[in-house]
């Protein structure tokens, strides 16, 4: 059995898109197509292996680890994290996204060593690779878990909490929009970008998905310069 053949057992590529983290993956407005550079990715591994490609669309991080885990898909891209070990076998990273803090100008808060202390909330999306993240370094803030990532700005807006936290990309686009916020540089952390597929797969396998992204490293730094964003950067 060819790595192909033991990672795509049904013969179609079942490919898991997180449309939770839009800088990845976003629908079409007038189609409602999945665009982006995990769509992309996955459009190119089926042209490379002469296969049809089944996309499943989900919203969040969590969503896309069970589907690989439960193997109703064959590969997804997430962020590296030691919490998914378990459930999803990594790929290297091909790109980095930063993760930033956001808070009101008026908050009296001016650097990211000052978060972590026992009267500020920090609203993350539950799941997300901050999230997993913030868990096992914050001490004494807390932290306040929205349902998803894209609900993290309406409950830290709603509730009133001290700060947000999210992807630099998003927040900067936040910023924009509302002068009274402001980003707390530099970035918490750079989030690990990866393919990932299920554990069980043998080591045949996860060299062929690397093989793949090396390759497509050109491509994966033409589509963020093309796209603009910002706080992303190849691997």
């Amino acid at each position: 059995m060819t790595w192909t053949q033991q990672l795509i057992p049904t013969g179609t590529l079942r490919v898991c898109i997180n449309l939770g983290n839009a800088l990845l993956a976003q629908l079409e407005p007038n189609s409602q197509k999945p665009k982006g550079i995990s769509v992309e990715l996955a459009q190119a591994l089926a042209r490379q292996l002469g296969v049809e490609l089944q996309m499943q669309l989900v919203h969040t991080a969590k969503e896309s680890v069970a589907a690989v885990a439960k193997q109703t898909a064959d590969i997804g891209f997430f962020a590296i994290d030691p919490a998914r070990a378990k459930d999803i076998a990594f790929t290297q990273a091909y790109l980095h996204i930063d993760a930033c803090y956001v808070v009101r100008k008026e908050s009296g808060l001016h650097t990211v060593q000052e978060i972590d202390h026992t009267n500020n909330r920090i609203v993350v999306g539950l799941g997300s690779a901050y999230d997993l993240f913030l868990s096992r370094h914050i001490q004494k803030a807390e932290l306040v878990r929205a349902a998803s990532t894209q609900e993290v700005m309406p409950v830290f807006w709603t509730e009133g909490y001290e700060v947000a936290a999210g992807l630099q990309h998003a927040m900067s686009e936040e910023v924009k929009q509302h002068p009274q916020l402001q980003i707390l540089s530099p970035p918490f952390m750079a989030i690990a970008q990866a393919m990932g597929c299920h554990p069980s797969h043998n080591d045949e396998v996860k060299a062929g998905l690397q093989d793949f992204l090396e390759k497509q490293k050109p491509e994966i730094a033409a589509s963020i310069a093309k796209q603009g964003l910002s706080g992303v950067r190849p691997a």
